[in-house]
């Protein structure tokens, strides 16, 4: 089990990853999985207001947390990954929640006033 898990980690270390330090207030931050896009745009920190393509996810105020890997425990806090899933918490029913998505394809990364062409993809 224990090969397994470290076979998985080298495989996907060597990937670009996104340090949730860098943005800013007013950045947007597009993730986008299988079957969503996740828009969020950052209030303060890893705070941030969420849009989705689909009425069936989350939206709203969340807290960005980070990545895990694959369907494993093990998780990266405050970075972002393709072939992670994120992972993201917010208030459900004035309870704590958190939602892992599916894994990511790709992250978007805007600057407040950054023209389209100006974006940073991973």
């Amino acid at each position: 089990m224990i090969a397994d898990w470290e076979t998985f980690v080298a495989r996907h270390s060597g990937r670009a990853e996104f340090d949730l330090g860098l943005v800013r207030p007013g950045d947007t931050l597009r993730v986008v999985t299988d079957h969503t896009d996740y828009v969020f745009e950052i209030v303060e920190g890893a705070e941030a207001q969420l849009r989705c393509s689909r009425p069936d996810r989350p939206t709203g105020r969340v807290r960005i947390s980070g990545c895990g890997f694959a369907f494993s425990t093990t998780f990266k806090p405050g970075r972002l990954f393709c072939g992670g899933r994120l992972e993201f918490t917010f208030l459900r029913n004035d309870m704590p929640a958190r939602y892992r998505t599916t894994s990511i394809n790709a992250i978007v990364h805007s600057h407040r006033g950054e023209r389209v062409a100006d974006l940073e993809r991973f």
